[in-house]
């Protein structure tokens, strides 16, 4: 069985061979890995299924940011005025640029399963403005917000219908909306401000038949309902199990919407190879019944050894149907 194939006959609730699964670590880690094993190391050395391709992403004007320790902190903001966002210029969806490592993919991987990335509109405004300030903005300016929204999700809704031209498997909606305890913005809110920019790029998928997978970290239990019912999401990422309770999402959501994550991210580089072979074991029992269950990470430290990953992996091609 491909990879392909066994990503989807596991999003459409069927048993494959073992289950599927992909990981992300910290980027100086996998730069760190790549030097050693060659580009890709994550599908050329442990055998992933699945491909995130990042292509799909127009370079939208940014604020300035300063690098420290592997990670990009902002230092000015792009605009200190709502006034100042209709002059905001927006890229050009078409620009071929963009789909130049999309189509080297598709060209390279035709086994693989693909999944375009498709940042949403919080990830694309956080980017321009700090999220303390865009909450303020969404209470002070709420008539420019849904404008400046509408301008950007009109141009990642474009892009889609380019990108999904390619032989893909799926679309991928990208918005970080919950912290640890639960939702940064009420289901009010995210109804009101988001989700018709979310369902704008999504109808794009819906129009060719492609399934959506979406992320969000964090704890995002109150909006399970929203993302099966009213987004039809079919996998949704990273389903933290350490945050909300992975067995109740199984049972509510089997045949519906299934995880594409549920390893615990944040204990990975601090578990023994045991541990680590016990918490994929454990994962797998609580969400691989009869498919629904790609095993995938966020962003695993960067402490962690390829001991660990070599356990990680091994146990999770073990986890066989």
């Amino acid at each position: 069985m491909t990879s392909r194939e066994r990503v989807e006959r596991t999003i459409n609730f069927e048993k494959p061979d073992r289950v599927p699964f992909n990981f992300w670590m910290d980027r100086r880690r996998m730069a760190e890995l790549d030097a050693k094993y060659g580009h890709d190391f994550r599908l050329t050395h442990y055998g992933t299924d699945v491909i995130e391709s990042y292509a799909v992403f127009p370079k939208f004007p940014s604020a300035e940011y300063r690098e420290e320790a592997g990670t990009n902190w902002m230092v000015k903001e792009l605009f200190d005025d709502w006034s100042e966002a209709p002059d905001i210029p927006m890229p050009d969806p078409l620009d071929p640029d963009i789909y130049v490592q999309l189509d080297a993919h598709v060209r390279d991987y035709p086994d693989k399963a693909i999944i375009v990335n498709s940042p949403g509109v919080l990830t694309i405004i956080e980017m321009m403005r700090t999220q303390e300030s865009l909450y303020v903005d969404i209470c002070m300016y709420p008539e420019e917000v849904k404008a400046f929204f509408d301008r950007i999700s009109d141009v990642m809704a474009r892009a889609a219908e380019e990108a999904l031209r390619r032989d893909v498997t799926a679309l991928y909606v990208q918005d970080d909306i919950a912290f640890k305890n639960g939702l940064l913005l009420s289901e009010e809110q995210l109804r009101e401000f988001v989700v018709p920019h979310w369902q704008k790029v999504i109808d794009v998928a819906r129009e060719r038949d492609l399934p959506v997978f979406f992320h969000s970290d964090g704890n995002v239990t109150d909006a399970w309902d929203l993302f099966c019912h009213d987004l039809d999401v079919r996998m949704l990422n990273p389903l933290q199990p350490e945050l909300q309770d992975i067995g109740e999402f199984k049972r509510r959501y089997h045949g519906k919407m299934g995880c594409y994550g549920g390893l615990q991210t944040s204990a990975i580089h601090m578990l023994s190879p045991d541990e680590l072979r016990a918490h994929v074991f454990d994962i797998f029992g609580k969400l691989g019944e009869d498919g629904g269950l790609i095993l995938s990470s966020h962003d695993i430290d960067y402490a962690v050894t390829e001991e660990q990953l070599d356990a990680m992996v091994g146990a999770i091609k073990e986890c066989v149907y």
